[in-house]
């Protein structure tokens, strides 16, 4: 885990799986994951499905700790958040362990503390997961 990832979310390892934030606008972020072979969220070589979702969530987690101070001053993590509900979020291969990951996530509405989020996981190229999560944030 990199620094600026710890100063952005209040995930720590074993759980803390992003690895850089990439790009952070208004309302979209992209973000870096990777899957050590020893990483509990990895079975038989293969990134557990869970862990997909998470990862999507902890971009929205970056992201909200990256915009936490307007006017530029010191980004610091989100002061509270939970991931409610995941809808239509459809696996299509699950990633070998070691291979980086690009998280894309794109905010389609909030109402007050409520978060619709869309987001799609890509890995060499290739999306391997995807699907709406619902955020108190």
């Amino acid at each position: 885990m990199s620094a600026a990832i710890e100063k952005l979310i209040p995930h720590r390892p074993p759980m803390c799986w992003l690895k850089s934030l990439d790009d952070c606008t208004a309302t979209t972020a992209t973000a870096t994951a990777c899957f050590g072979e020893d990483d509990f969220a990895v079975a038989d070589g293969k990134v557990l499905e869970t862990a997909l979702v998470e990862c999507v969530a902890q971009t929205v987690a970056a992201a909200l700790g990256q915009r936490a101070q307007p006017g530029g001053g010191k980004p610091g993590p989100a002061a509270h958040g939970m991931l409610v509900a995941t809808s239509n979020f459809k696996i299509v291969s699950r990633p070998s362990a070691g291979q980086a990951l690009r998280i894309e996530v794109r905010e389609t509405r909030r109402l007050g503390p409520m978060l619709l989020i869309t987001g799609t996981i890509s890995c060499a190229g290739q999306v391997v997961a995807g699907g709406e999560l619902s955020l108190y944030a």
